[in-house]
């Protein structure tokens, strides 16, 4: 049997080695400015913000639109585009979009007269299958840099397009 001076003293000295064991490494984490992104014209008011999977991994965006017409008005899927570093890049899918049919060509979204429309979009670009034993549909992360959305509306037969962008950073504590 060990004094309980002894005890005591393997109990601290555990606790400090598990302690001292425990990463103090920097921690990185995103920085998105500004955290949300709107535009408006005279028919409607866009706002994207940015959408994440776990831990912090932003795979796209949440897209809001507000038709400010007295018109129904239309997104055209196949013209609005993803952004990435300021370049476009391919477009994106949604709910209701088979993974492997997302780069074909897709149906308009009809927003009618003072309506809205919200919805979790994934740039086509950053989706891939991965196969394997835990294989599957992967969403990628968005890199670092200028990242948005090139909106393409129909209003009366008119295209509308607005860029909606927002930078991504990594900051480190």
């Amino acid at each position: 049997m060990l004094p309980s001076s002894i005890k005591s003293l393997t109990v601290v000295f555990s606790v400090l080695l598990i302690t001292s064991c425990v990463s103090t490494f920097p921690k990185t984490y995103w920085k998105i400015e500004p955290r949300t992104q709107r535009v408006q014209n005279e028919c409607f008011k866009a706002e994207i913000i940015p959408w994440y999977q776990s831990a912090g991994n932003y795979v796209g965006f949440l897209l809001t639109i507000e038709n400010l017409t007295t018109n129904n008005i239309e997104v055209n899927w196949n013209k609005t585009l993803f952004i990435s570093n300021g370049q476009t890049s391919g477009g994106f899918m949604f709910e209701g979009i088979v993974y492997k049919d997302r780069n074909n060509q897709k149906s308009p979204d009809v927003i009618f007269q003072k309506g809205k429309l919200s919805k979790i979009i994934w740039p086509n670009n950053l989706v891939h299958f991965e196969s394997g034993r835990y294989g599957g549909w992967i969403h990628e992360t968005m890199t670092t840099g200028e990242n948005g959305i090139y909106l393409t509306v129909f209003v009366d037969a008119k295209e509308i397009n607005e860029k909606i962008v927002m930078l991504f950073s990594n900051e480190t504590l």
